[in-house]
């Protein structure tokens, strides 16, 4: 309780505080301005627009991430030759370092010698290669494929141990009863899956409010705000802009956003408990 207390229930307060100053993180001095620095988000435009680059962020990575992580889930389960060779292609980025990761796909990404393009002028669709990650059109869903690939290990990791969790009885039930594997997977895995599912999606919605690293290394918001996010706009704000107490104004929404979204996210996806 005194760590949680020290290291969270008091930097908690402070940016309140803070957030009801006018401190630009060099004086002693500070002018207490209520609530204008929260009327002024209402305004900032910019900051509405990180709101729904953040957002958009969310929705599209929890579409390509949950069914790719369900899809390797179950192939890894099934596959029995060169099984250890596929967890190792899956799990290896895991270990790379945001930052070491993000560097070596803005390679990949350039529109100069990356190897997309190089891949595309090759085979002859050169009218398909681009500056991936200049383009508004392209960048941010450049940036959510590698956050995807970066960390889709994890969720295959949790995913299975909820297909363990389920009886291999009632699947072999079901196909004594004449029923194929895609109804299997409809009427009785998935099912019982989701309980898993629903709190890793509480989850990714928690991690997608806070992004920040892979954005701010790769594009840093740009191109024209096409990649703004919360986490971004805030550190800009914040400690580039000396606005530490807008920056505080703004994490103390950021945080609302987030309980907020999350509780009632959760009362939505959340079912009964199947007990098996």
């Amino acid at each position: 309780m005194l760590l949680v207390a020290v290291f969270f229930m008091m930097p908690a307060v402070q940016t309140v505080q803070v957030s009801l100053l006018d401190w630009y993180g060099t004086f002693k001095t500070t002018n207490f301005l209520g609530l204008e620095n929260y009327q002024n988000l209402l305004g900032d435009s910019s900051f509405i627009v990180a709101i729904k680059n953040t957002f958009k962020y969310f929705f599209i990575s929890v579409f390509l991430l949950f069914p790719l992580s369900i899809f390797f889930a179950i192939s890894l389960n099934l596959i029995r030759k060169g099984k250890l060779l596929f967890q190792f292609i899956i799990f290896a980025p895991v270990v790379l370092s945001v930052v070491v990761a993000s560097v070596m796909w803005k390679f990949i990404y350039n529109p100069n010698f990356g190897i997309i393009n190089w891949i595309l002028e090759s085979i002859g669709l050169e009218s398909l290669a681009r500056p991936w990650l200049g383009d508004e059109s392209t960048a941010l869903i450049a940036i959510i494929i590698v956050t995807i690939w970066h960390g889709v290990a994890t969720w295959i990791i949790l995913i299975i141990a909820g297909l363990d969790r389920i009886p291999g009885e009632l699947r072999e039930a079901a196909r004594l009863e004449g029923a194929n594997e895609i109804q299997i997977f409809f009427k009785i895995t998935l099912p019982l899956l989701w309980e898993v599912l629903s709190t890793l999606i509480i989850l990714w919605f928690i991690e997608s409010m806070q992004t920040f690293p892979f954005i701010y290394v790769m594009t840093q918001g740009g191109p024209h705000g096409t990649t703004e996010v919360m986490g971004t706009y805030l550190y800009k704000m914040a400690f580039e802009g000396r606005m530490f107490s807008y920056g505080s104004a703004m994490a103390v929404v950021m945080t609302l956003i987030i309980l907020v979204f999350s509780y009632f996210g959760n009362k939505i996806i959340k079912r009964e408990t199947i007990e098996y």
